[in-house]
C-alpha cells in the first residue's frame, strides 16, 4: 500500500488542478489543523494560486504524517472543489486519520437528519452542489477587502487579502438610543469615553454576534450592529461571510443570506422573498424552496440601512407576508427584521447611528467602537510590509495626542497610514542621508489630510509624470480643474448634508464619471455600482469635508469672506446680500441644526487657511491673499466670540480646536485673555480636546476663574496634557473624571507649584486611593492658596489618613475640607477629631449628615441619575451610590434633628434608585 506522501507526489499535478481555482479552503483548514504554521499560511496567500498549492504539497510531502494529515483535511473540504476531486479522495482520502467529533447537524425540510453537516454528509442531496456553489462564491466575494480608498490596483494586491489584512474590532452591546445632532465622531467619541470609563460592557467577536445571551442562555434572532462611517460595520459583515463560508464560524448556519441596501435601492415594484433571493443568488434558485421552508438554519445579513433610499415604516401593523408573497422592498424587509416573515431565521442588520430602527425588535443591540491600542498596533503591522516602518509609525502614532484619537475608525487608521507612510519610508530610498523623522511628519487632522490628499494625487494620479523631486506646485496644478471642481460638488452637497451623488451631479460639477477609475478621483468617490445603477459618494464623510474645506480656502481670497464663512459655518449666520460664491450655495436652505455637523469642516479650514498661507497650496490658489490682515481680523472675530457670549459647551470646544489647527501663536496671544471662565461639564473630552484647552489657555496671561470639567472623563492623560496650566485654575472641578493615584500625584505638584492660584479644588468621584491621599495632605501643608478641597468617595481608606494632622496642622489657609463617602476607619476618624482641636478655624465633613447643604446637593444628585439613563447605567455612579449609602448608614442617620430627615430622604431614593437599577439590568 503507497504511503500519503507518495499518493501526494503521484498526484501532485491533478490536485493542483482540482483545487488552484479555490484554493482558500483547503488552505485555512490546513492551517487550523496546524499542518501548516500561521506565517507559513500568510506566505501562502500573498503568492499566486497555483504556486501556493504547489508550496504546499511540496511542504508537506517531505513527512509522512503532515502528508496524512494533508489528505485529512482534503476530504474534510472536498465539497468546495469539483466532482473528479471528490471521486478520487474518496478512493484516497478515506480512514487517514481519526476523524473528529461532527458538529450538530442540521435539520432543513425534505432532507434526512444530519444532509447538511459541513463535509461529506450532504452528498447526495440537491442541496450540497448549490450550497457548495454558494460558499465557494462568496469566498471569491470576500477574499479581498476591497478599500475603495486604496483604488483598484491596491484592491487587487495579494496583501489585501482578508486573512492579512482583516484587523478585528471592539463590539459591544449597547442598547442606547442616541438622539443627537452634533457630528457623528464626536458623538462616538462621547460614548467610547463613557463605556470604558464608567460601563460594564460585553466585547464581542464579529462573528459570536449570534452567541447566546448570558442572562438567558438563548442565541438572539435579530441583531443590530451600529457604527458610524468608517468604523467597519461592512468589513465585519464580510468577515463573517467570509468565515461562514470556510465552514469555521456559525457552523449551524445552513445558509446565509447577504443583502445590502445599495442593492435593494434597486428593486422596483412589488417583490417576493423567493424572487429576491433567486435574482441574487441565481444557483441556490432550484432550491430556496426547500431552504426557506427550514427558517431556523439561516441568516440573513442586511447591510446598509443607512444608505436605503425608502424611510422603513415601523407602526405598520404586522400583516401575513409569506415567501412568496408580493410586496414593496420597504415593507419586505420590515417584515423580515420584525419577525412576522420568518420568525425563526435569524437577522443582523447594520446601521449608523442616525437612522431609525427601533430597538424593541431586537434580541441584541451593538455598537460597533472600532480599534483599541493593541488593535491600532495590529493595523500598522498589516498595513506596512516593512517592521521598522510600521514599529516607527505605530510609536508616532502614539506619541501624538491627535494622530492618536483618530486612529480608533479604522478607516482614519488607514488615512493616517497612506499619509505618514510618505515619511517614515523615504529612508529605504536615501539610506543614512536623510532620516525620514526629520521630514517633519504631520501633526494636526488637517496636516494628515493634506498629507492623503497629495500622496492620492502624486502616487495614483500623475502615473509617472512626477516623481519624488516634482514640486507641489506642479503636482497640484496638474489636477487643479479637477480638484475644484471636486471640492465644489464636495462643499455644496456637504451643506446640504447630501452624500449620494447620480452622474448628473458629478457631470453638473464639470466631473467626468469616467475618470473616477483612472485617476486620483479613485482615491476620493466610491463608485456604488448595481446593474444599472450607479452612484458615488465619498469613501468618508471627513474627506467630502476635508475636500470642502479646500475649495472654500482656495476661493476665498478677502479676510472678510473668510470671517464672514466663520460666521456661516459656526453660527449659521448668512447675509446672502453679500456674499458670493462659494459662501452663497444654490437652492439652499438653511437649518440650524446643521451647524453641529459642519464642526469637523471649519476645523479643517482653519487649517487649511494655515497651509495656504505657508505656501503649500500654489498652483491651486489664484490671487493674493493678504496674510497680516487675515490674521489680524481672525484675531478680532475669535476674540468677539469669546467676549460677547455665553459659549454653548460644543460650540466653545469648537472654537479652540479651529485655535489649534490655525496655529497661529499671535492670534491665539489675542483671544486666550478673553476666556475667563470655561464650563466644560459633563462634555465627554478626549485627549484632543484637553491638548486644545492646553493649546489655547497657555496663552493667557492671567488665572482662569473657573475650569469645570466634572464629568467629562478625561483620565490620567488628559489630566496630564493639561498639566501645565492647572495652577492658573482658580476653581478647579475634576469630579468623576477616571482619575487615580497618579492623578493625586500630578495635583499635588500643582498644589507645591509657587505661582499656584488653586482657591477651590472638586476631585470627588475619582479614585484616589489612599496614597494620593497622602501625596494631597504632604501637598497642602506647602501650600497656600487652598480654601476649600473636595473629596468625597475618592477610596480614602484609614492608612489615607496617616499623615493629615501632621500636614493640614501646618495648613492656614484651608478652610473647608469635605472627605464623606470614605471608608477611614476609627483611627481616620480619631485624626479627624485631633486635627479639628488643632485647626478650630476648618470645617471638616466628615459624615453626611454633618451639613444640610451636601445632603441637599446629593439629593439634587439623585434626582439627575434617576431622568439620565447614561448616569444610571454607570458602573461607576451605581459604586458611588453604594458608597453614600454606606456612609449615610455608618453616620446612624436615624437619630434625631434636623439633618436625619434629610438623611432619611437620601437613603430611601437611593435605595429605590438602586433597586430599579438592578431590575433594569436583568430586564436588558
Amino acid at each position: 500500500m503507497s504511503s500519503a506522501s507518495q499518493i501526494l507526489r503521484a498526484n501532485g499535478d491533478s490536485l493542483l488542478r482540482w483545487t488552484r481555482p479555490n484554493p482558500a479552503p483547503l488552505l485555512r483548514w490546513l492551517r487550523d489543523a496546524e499542518v501548516i504554521s500561521h506565517c507559513q499560511y500568510i506566505s501562502l496567500l500573498e503568492r499566486s494560486p497555483s504556486n501556493s498549492v504547489a508550496a504546499v504539497l511540496e511542504t508537506v510531502c517531505s513527512s509522512e504524517d503532515a502528508s496524512r494529515r494533508f489528505l485529512q483535511v482534503l476530504h474534510d473540504v472536498q465539497d468546495y472543489y469539483c466532482a473528479e476531486l471528490q471521486a478520487w479522495a474518496q478512493l484516497n482520502c478515506a480512514g487517514t486519520l481519526k476523524k473528529p467529533e461532527p458538529p450538530t447537524p442540521i435539520r432543513v425540510q425534505g432532507v434526512e437528519e444530519g444532509m447538511l453537516r459541513p463535509g461529506r454528509s450532504v452528498r447526495q442531496t440537491k442541496l450540497r452542489v448549490p450550497l457548495a456553489a454558494h460558499k465557494t462564491t462568496l469566498l471569491r466575494e470576500t477574499e479581498r477587502l476591497l478599500s475603495h480608498a486604496e483604488g483598484a490596483g491596491e484592491a487587487c494586491s495579494s496583501l489585501s487579502h482578508i486573512e492579512i489584512r482583516y484587523t478585528d474590532l471592539f463590539v459591544t452591546e449597547d442598547s442606547e438610543e442616541i438622539q443627537s445632532s452634533q457630528h457623528e465622531y464626536f458623538n462616538l467619541a462621547s460614548r467610547r469615553s463613557r463605556i470604558y470609563a464608567h460601563q460594564s460592557y460585553q466585547r464581542i467577536r464579529p462573528c459570536h454576534l449570534l452567541s447566546p445571551d448570558r442572562a438567558t442562555g438563548r442565541p438572539p434572532k435579530r441583531v443590530k450592529v451600529q457604527g458610524i462611517a468608517g468604523i467597519g460595520k461592512s468589513v465585519a459583515m464580510q468577515r463573517i461571510i467570509h468565515e461562514w463560508a470556510l465552514g469555521k464560524t456559525m457552523r449551524d448556519v445552513a445558509c446565509l443570506f447577504n443583502l445590502r441596501f445599495r442593492e435593494l435601492n434597486l428593486v422596483t415594484g412589488p417583490v417576493s422573498l423567493l424572487d429576491l433571493l433567486g435574482s441574487k443568488f441565481r444557483y441556490l434558485a432550484a432550491v430556496l424552496p426547500d431552504l426557506l421552508g427550514s427558517p431556523g438554519s439561516l441568516l440573513f445579513i442586511l447591510d446598509g440601512l443607512d444608505e436605503f433610499k425608502d424611510r422603513l415604516n415601523w407602526s405598520v401593523q404586522d400583516k401575513h407576508i409569506g415567501v412568496d408573497s408580493k410586496v414593496p422592498v420597504q415593507e419586505l424587509v420590515v417584515a423580515l427584521i420584525k419577525g412576522s416573515l420568518l420568525p425563526e431565521s435569524s437577522v443582523i442588520l447594520t446601521s449608523r447611528p442616525t437612522t431609525d430602527a427601533p430597538k424593541r425588535f431586537f434580541q441584541r443591540c451593538c455598537v460597533v467602537l472600532g480599534f483599541e491600542e493593541d488593535q491600532v498596533n495590529e493595523y500598522t503591522s498589516k498595513f506596512y510590509s516593512n517592521v521598522q516602518v510600521a514599529g516607527k509609525v505605530y510609536s508616532y502614532i502614539v506619541g501624538n495626542d491627535s494622530l492618536f484619537v483618530l486612529s480608533f475608525i479604522p478607516l482614519y487608521c488607514y488615512i493616517i497610514c497612506t499619509a505618514l507612510a510618505e515619511f517614515f519610508s523615504a529612508g529605504k530610498e536615501q539610506e543614512g542621508s536623510l532620516q525620514s523623522l526629520e521630514l517633519n511628519p504631520p501633526r494636526t487632522v488637517s496636516e494628515v489630510y493634506y498629507c492623503y490628499l497629495y500622496t492620492a494625487i502624486k502616487h495614483h494620479a500623475l502615473r509617472g509624470k512626477a516623481d519624488r523631486c516634482t514640486s507641489t506646485s506642479e503636482v497640484f496644478s496638474l489636477v487643479r480643474a479637477q480638484l475644484t471642481n471636486l471640492g465644489k460638488l464636495a462643499y455644496e452637497n456637504l451643506v446640504k448634508s447630501k452624500i449620494m451623488f447620480d452622474r448628473q451631479d458629478l457631470e453638473r460639477f464639470e466631473l467626468e464619471p469616467k475618470d473616477v477609475n483612472s485617476t486620483f478621483l479613485s482615491q476620493i468617490l466610491v463608485p456604488v455600482k448595481e446593474e444599472k445603477v450607479e452612484m458615488f459618494t465619498f469613501f468618508h464623510l471627513t474627506v467630502q469635508e476635508h475636500l470642502a474645506a479646500l475649495y472654500c480656502v482656495v476661493n476665498l481670497s478677502s479676510p472678510e469672506d473668510i470671517v464672514r464663512g466663520l460666521d456661516f459655518w459656526c453660527f449659521g449666520k448668512l447675509v446672502p446680500q453679500t456674499t458670493s460664491p462659494p459662501l452663497l450655495v444654490p437652492d439652499f436652505q438653511w437649518d440650524q441644526t446643521r451647524v453641529e455637523n459642519l464642526q469637523m469642516f471649519s476645523r479643517f479650514f482653519m487649517g487649511l487657511v494655515r497651509t495656504r498661507m505657508g505656501g503649500q497650496l500654489t498652483g491651486l490658489v489664484v490671487g493674493h491673499l493678504d496674510k497680516e490682515h487675515l490674521l489680524s481680523r481672525l484675531g478680532v472675530w475669535f476674540q468677539a466670540q469669546f467676549k460677547s457670549r455665553e459659549l454653548p459647551n460644543q460650540t466653545a470646544m469648537n472654537l479652540l480646536h479651529c485655535l489649534m489647527e490655525l496655529h497661529v501663536e499671535d492670534v491665539t496671544r489675542r483671544v486666550s485673555p478673553e476666556i475667563k471662565r470655561l464650563n466644560l461639564f459633563k462634555m465627554k473630552l478626549s485627549v484632543v480636546d484637553c491638548a486644545a484647552l492646553f493649546y489655547v489657555l497657555q496663552f493667557s496671561p492671567h488665572r482662569l476663574e473657573e475650569l469645570n470639567l466634572g464629568y467629562s472623563n478625561i483620565g490620567n492623560r488628559g489630566l496630564l496634557r493639561l498639566r501645565p496650566i492647572l495652577h492658573r485654575c482658580e476653581s478647579l472641578f475634576l469630579r468623576y473624571n477616571c482619575l487615580d493615584t497618579e492623578a493625586a500625584i500630578l495635583e499635588s505638584a500643582v498644589l507645591k507649584s509657587e505661582d499656584c492660584q488653586v482657591k477651590k479644588l472638586f476631585m470627588c468621584g475619582n479614585n484616589l486611593g489612599p496614597e494620593g491621599a497622602l501625596e494631597l495632605w504632604a501637598a497642602l501643608e506647602q501650600n497656600c492658596t487652598v480654601e476649600e478641597l473636595y473629596l468625597d468617595i475618592t477610596g480614602i481608606t484609614e492608612r489615607g489618613t496617616d499623615n493629615i494632622v501632621t500636614c493640614l496642622s501646618k495648613n492656614s489657609t484651608l478652610k473647608t475640607l469635605t472627605i464623606v463617602g470614605n471608608d477611614i476607619g476609627e483611627a481616620g476618624k480619631e485624626r479627624l477629631q485631633a486635627l479639628s482641636r488643632c485647626r478650630p478655624g476648618l470645617q471638616i465633613i466628615g459624615n453626611f449628615v454633618d451639613d444640610e447643604g451636601l445632603l441637599q446637593a446629593y439629593l439634587d444628585w439623585v434626582e439627575e441619575i434617576r431622568t439620565d439613563r447614561d448616569q444610571l447605567d454607570s458602573v461607576q455612579n451605581v459604586d458611588a451610590l453604594q458608597s453614600v449609602l454606606k456612609g449615610l448608614r455608618v453616620a446612624e442617620t436615624h437619630k434625631g434633628g434636623r439633618n436625619a430627615d434629610k438623611a432619611r430622604e437620601l437613603e430611601t431614593k437611593i435605595l429605590r434608585l438602586l433597586q430599579s437599577h438592578t431590575v433594569a439590568t436583568a430586564e436588558g
